[in-house]
């Protein structure tokens, strides 16, 4: 079953005791919490960085396709993805 893609309406934030830290052994951001480590890469780290708890994701893309010099609706997809796949993980929450 696939899940259901967040609305690109939601206001995402962390799940409570998660937080996005940077690791210094391995010089790379982290998704950090209890029992939960992620290692997160370029593209990963800037989509965390953009979840602030107000902005819509709609809102976010833009910010990122500001930032990457791209369209949104080139990254709309994978932007959506990832974050649907992290509020599966319940590091995320809407």
């Amino acid at each position: 079953m696939t899940p259901k893609a967040v609305p690109l309406d939601s206001v995402l934030t962390f799940e409570p005791g998660i937080r996005l830290k940077h690791d210094t052994v391995r010089d790379r951001y982290v998704i950090q919490g209890p029992e939960v480590l992620i290692e997160l890469n370029e593209t990963g780290t800037a989509i965390m960085k953009e979840i602030d708890g107000i902005s819509e994701l709609s809102a976010v893309i833009d910010r990122l396709a500001i930032t990457f010099s791209v369209d949104p609706a080139t990254i709309t997809v994978d932007v959506s993805e990832f974050c649907t796949a992290l509020v599966m993980k319940r590091v995320l929450t809407k």
